[in-house]
């Protein structure tokens, strides 16, 4: 147990210090050896979160925060630095990737990043007075909402390395991107108003967490704070929120002066399948519902929300056989997918209330880990399983909660839009994902 805790600062301020120079060298040593399966290597910390990280599942949090802590010992071992520590980057704050990791000469550069700038990964949805729990399975929950966004959409919009979770840690970025990810957690719990994870006695943090042959594990318990055991706390422990994140609140009050619904471009038949092709416009699929599927679909809407948060409901929308291109395999981009969003803004809803979720690069990357591993249970958001036709993977997306949320007073149609957002100005132009079948679905009515 530590007695005295050392602050992880944030990118701004570390980039400053003599610990930069520290930080490089470190990262230098670590490249140059080339043995995988020496945790002095850069490429056996990749090679661990590869073949253990828990993406969609319980733990990605906690496994996340003891793996981190474990590679910062590393770090500070190698650059014989007492007094380095991990830093984060406040995107919500600076959401352009810090210059110090664009610099070719830096052992931070990557060349295949394909986005510069993070502002529309964003997402202040984990921080609502309503997110009061922890653990994924339960509804509204921190950790569930918080690795969709802005976890996921931060990998997305980098692109490169960053886009693939078998890849991912090969990016410095990957490190600075997850101790925020890390210090949010801390955030969320110090801003009390009934938010709390399990109690440390309690049975959900049985067990160890595990981070290769040649790195020592750490009992979950360990994880559920950063100072008890792991001695470390961040110098800013606040939540972020639009009016204290100058770049975002700037960024949503443009949005709310645009038009949010894409232009109509194709249309199925309720229950019926139709092959997309998404590129760098967004689009929007009508389904044209009968008056018997209408009818289904309300009663549907009047049932009760299912207690598991884990099950897809009994409305939802199917993807089915989706594949990257060799275009969207860079990432850079991901498509917001929502139900039944206003052509216009109005005085009505915000935009996250007709959300159903995201998909990009990142997304299908974790659907095919998790499709091609056995026991492993779907994220509540967005499912995955093997594709039920042609290559590709499979992605659910519940819908019922959406439809409750926003009770549409017409059900003539449904309308699915999938909302482009990139990393950069000027996108590449190109279809990046292919749909063998979508299809909107609903369980026979009671």
């Amino acid at each position: 147990m530590s007695t005295s805790l050392t602050v992880r600062p944030s990118w701004q301020v570390f980039c400053l210090t003599p610990q930069l120079q520290s930080f490089y060298d470190a990262v230098a040593k670590m490249k140059a050896v080339k043995d995988p399966t020496n945790p002095d290597s850069w490429a056996y910390w990749v090679e661990t979160h590869r073949a253990n990280c828990p993406h969609g599942v319980s733990y990605f949090m906690a496994w996340h925060r003891g793996f981190i802590h474990r590679f910062e010992a590393k770090l500070r071992e190698l650059s014989g630095d007492a007094s380095l520590v991990l830093p984060y980057w406040n995107y919500y704050d600076t959401p352009a990737i810090p210059p110090e990791f664009l610099d070719s000469t830096s052992p931070l550069y990557r060349g295949d990043r394909t986005g510069t700038d993070v502002t529309g990964a964003l997402s202040y949805d984990a921080f609502a007075d309503t997110v009061i729990r922890f653990q994924r399975g339960k509804s509204h929950a921190f950790e569930t909402i918080t690795e969709s966004r802005p976890h996921n959409l931060v990998h997305n919009l980098i692109g490169g390395a960053m886009s693939s979770i078998r890849i991912s840690p090969r990016d410095p970025l990957f490190w600075v991107h997850h101790a925020n990810i890390d210090r949010l957690w801390v955030a969320w719990l110090k801003a009390g108003g009934g938010r709390k994870e399990p109690l440390p006695t309690n049975t959900y943090w049985s067990g160890d967490l595990y981070y290769g042959p040649a790195v020592s594990g750490m009992p979950r318990v360990w994880t559920t704070d950063t100072t008890t055991y792991l001695g470390y706390r961040y110098d800013d422990e606040t939540m972020p929120s639009p009016s204290t994140s100058a770049a975002m609140a700037a960024s949503a009050l443009a949005t709310s002066r645009t038009p949010l619904r894409p232009a109509t471009r194709v249309s199925v038949p309720f229950g019926k399948s139709r092959a997309l092709s998404l590129d760098e416009q967004s689009m929007n699929v009508d389904v044209a519902l009968s008056a018997t599927d209408t009818a289904r679909v309300r009663s549907l809407m009047l049932q009760p929300a299912a207690a598991d948060a884990t099950q897809d409901g009994p409305v939802r929308v199917v993807l089915d056989g989706v594949h990257l291109t060799g275009l969207g395999h860079k990432g850079g981009y991901f498509y917001n997918v929502y139900l039944n969003l206003p052509a216009q803004p109005g005085t009505g809803k915000a935009a996250g209330a007709y959300l159903l979720g995201s998909v990009g690069a990142f997304e299908i990357s974790v659907a095919q880990m998790k499709a091609s591993m056995k026991g492993m249970h779907g994220m509540p958001d967005m499912a995955a399983t093997p594709a039920s036709q042609g290559h590709g993977t499979r992605l659910v997306f519940p819908a019922t909660e959406v439809l409750q949320r926003i009770w549409p007073d017409n059900l003539d149609k449904l309308s699915v839009s999938f909302v482009r957002v990139d990393g950069r100005k000027q996108p590449t132009k190109g279809v990046v994902m292919k749909v063998d079948a979508f299809r909107v679905e609903a369980d026979p009515s009671m």
